[in-house]
């Protein structure tokens, strides 16, 4: 045997580690009230009332274990508590060790309250681990015990009427014994007779008080008796309520059995809606990366965007010049039609005209070559525009698709 503890129960049902011996048994072997949950359990299932559970947990820890029981009525030394011994693989336990621990049971616990309770404890302890305590298999049930301690305080008062009946009884036989006519003369006797006389009258009073107060207990030992047969109807139902309490204590307890095994599912489901919630997490945090792999696109796209406004303005400048290019070319047209006008007008200086017209359209033709350039230019412009608005509206798809904005 490795040690022993006191379970205590208490009234909102939680159990607490009341006494060990030794005193650090318990910090040893790792034991504690979480560890303890299926022998209270165990004694739990068997409708609280004093009961024997041998259990093993862990791997190493054996427990053998008697219950006091819940009942005020039905109860082995005191009630809602447990012995609880720890044992070692090599420990056989005999047929009567149950007994053994109701004898502790019942030997010991109405003791809960001495100062060296914990000496005794030990006292007990060395005792069971050396097989010196003889099995007790009694039970108390309160009410039968209650009903002979009344009966015991009746009879006392009956021995007091016989006593006083004796001493009433006495006086009357001494009146009779004591004087001898015979011996004494007649002076000594008148003398002895009037103490007798009076003494017999002192006698009287003292059996009249003694018959008053006889009459007097009596009718109280009648009034006693009568409140006695009252408080036993009392407690008779107190006795059948206390029963139905235990009963239904005894089931709650069970229901709160169930109640535990549901909470346990519970448990279980909720750690795994934990796991789910991090997996979701971990998707989260993948999103949340991809996201910011978005904001590159959106950097991009900006920088796009910038580019094309730069092109516009590219554009639009370019188009200006070739608007200014058109007008040019319409003022040599107009200088042309009035050259030829003047052509019309002068012939005479035809050929001065056409050296000059010659001029002109070596100068309009390298015009033109200018402004064919330019138009090249300005389609390689169009070309990138169009390009770059084929980038934008992809871009602005990945932006919209993805909810970026």
């Amino acid at each position: 045997m490795k040690g022993i503890i006191i379970l205590g129960f208490e009234a909102d049902s939680e159990t607490s580690i009341d006494t060990q011996f030794p005193s650090n048994i318990c910090e040893f072997l790792g034991v504690t009230i979480e560890s303890l949950k299926d022998l209270v359990e165990q004694h739990m299932k068997k409708k609280m009332e004093p009961n024997y559970v041998e259990l093993t947990f862990g791997t190493e820890v054996r427990v053998a274990s008697f219950y006091s029981g819940f009942s005020f009525r039905h109860y082995v030394g005191n009630p809602n508590f447990a012995i609880c011994v720890f044992l070692s693989q090599d420990d056989v336990l005999s047929s009567e060790f149950e007994g053994m621990l109701r004898r502790i049971a019942h030997e010991l616990l109405p003791k809960r309250e001495a100062l060296n309770f914990d000496d005794i404890l030990g006292q007990y302890y060395e005792m069971l681990k050396n097989k010196g305590l003889t099995p007790y298999w009694e039970e108390i049930v309160e009410g039968e015990t209650s009903v002979i301690e009344a009966k015991k305080v009746e009879e006392p008062q009956v021995e007091e009427v016989e006593k006083e009946e004796k001493v009433i009884d006495q006086p009357e036989e001494k009146v009779v014994e004591e004087p001898n006519l015979d011996l004494i003369e007649e002076e000594d006797v008148s003398a002895k007779v009037k103490e007798l006389q009076n003494l017999l009258d002192e006698k009287r009073s003292k059996i009249r008080e003694l018959t008053r107060k006889y009459t007097e207990l009596d009718s109280e030992s009648t009034k006693k008796s009568e409140e006695i047969e009252s408080l036993k109807k009392e407690l008779s139902e107190q006795y059948i309520k206390l029963e139905k309490w235990s009963q239904q204590m005894a089931d709650l307890n069970q229901h709160n059995s169930k109640l535990m095994d549901e909470i346990k599912v519970l448990n279980q489901e909720v750690s795994e809606r934990d796991d789910f919630l991090k997996e979701k997490e971990k998707q989260l945090e993948e999103l949340s990366k991809k996201v910011t792999g978005t904001k590159d696109i959106e950097e991009e796209t900006k920088r796009v965007t910038t580019e094309k406004e730069n092109l516009k303005n590219i554009n639009l400048n370019l188009n200006s010049e070739i608007e200014k290019l058109e007008n040019v070319n319409r003022n040599l047209k107009n200088e042309i039609s009035r050259l030829k006008s003047q052509i019309t007008i002068h012939l005479d200086s035809i050929t001065n005209l056409k050296l000059e017209v010659k001029d002109t359209k070596a100068s309009v033709s390298t015009k033109e070559k200018e402004t064919e350039s330019i138009r090249d230019q300005i389609f390689d412009l169009k070309k990138e525009i169009k390009v770059l608005r084929r980038e934008r509206d992809h871009y602005r798809e990945i932006v919209k698709k993805n909810n970026l904005l």
